[in-house]
């Protein structure tokens, strides 16, 4: 029952027929892959993610506009979330390594609090390498625990640029630990 239902809204020679398209257009979609990733093996999987997204939602393609151009921009929208996913857990990461806390070590296995103090090396170890005006804040907010206002009146920026500092530094490091 269900089966028919469904070919009579997507039969199965428009699917094939539209894959047939899409599949055209793979070379295509690798090179803007590797170009967004950087790395082969990511533009291989971002590209047959981006084929099989697209292979689904073949019902909201508009025939009258360019399969190229919705292609490519299925794909950058793919990229940029997983780039938001992967940089959400990254800073979720960074916050629980660079605030360390020491009750939760007693619930976490030796292997984890070697892992968990070697991630807290290499942050701090990139927060060395940031610029002085990035480093200070980052310092001052996650291991001296000011506050905005309080980074605002020691450095005597105010706290706009604080935050802006803040976001750009954490960037950084992220960007940074992602390599």
């Amino acid at each position: 029952m269900k089966s028919e239902k469904s070919a009579l809204l997507y039969p199965k020679a428009v699917t094939d027929e539209f894959m047939e398209r899409i599949q055209q257009h793979s070379r295509y979609l690798y090179n803007i892959a590797y170009r967004l990733t950087g790395n082969t093996e990511d533009a291989k999987d971002l590209t047959q993610e981006t084929m099989w997204q697209a292979h689904c939602k073949s019902h909201k393609y508009v025939y009258e506009k360019s399969l190229k151009a919705w292609l490519r921009t299925m794909m950058t929208n793919r990229f940029r979330d997983q780039k938001r996913k992967k940089s959400l857990k990254l800073v979720a990461l960074e916050d629980a390594f660079i605030v360390s806390n020491p009750t939760s070590s007693h619930m976490q296995s030796v292997e984890e609090q070697v892992e968990q103090r070697i991630m807290l090396d290499k942050v701090k170890e990139e927060i060395a390498k940031l610029p002085d005006i990035y480093k200070r804040v980052i310092v001052l907010r996650h291991f001296e625990g000011l506050t905005y206002a309080e980074i605002s009146e020691q450095l005597d920026i105010p706290e706009g640029t604080v935050k802006t500092q803040l976001f750009r530094a954490r960037r950084m490091l992220r960007d940074r630990m992602a390599e």
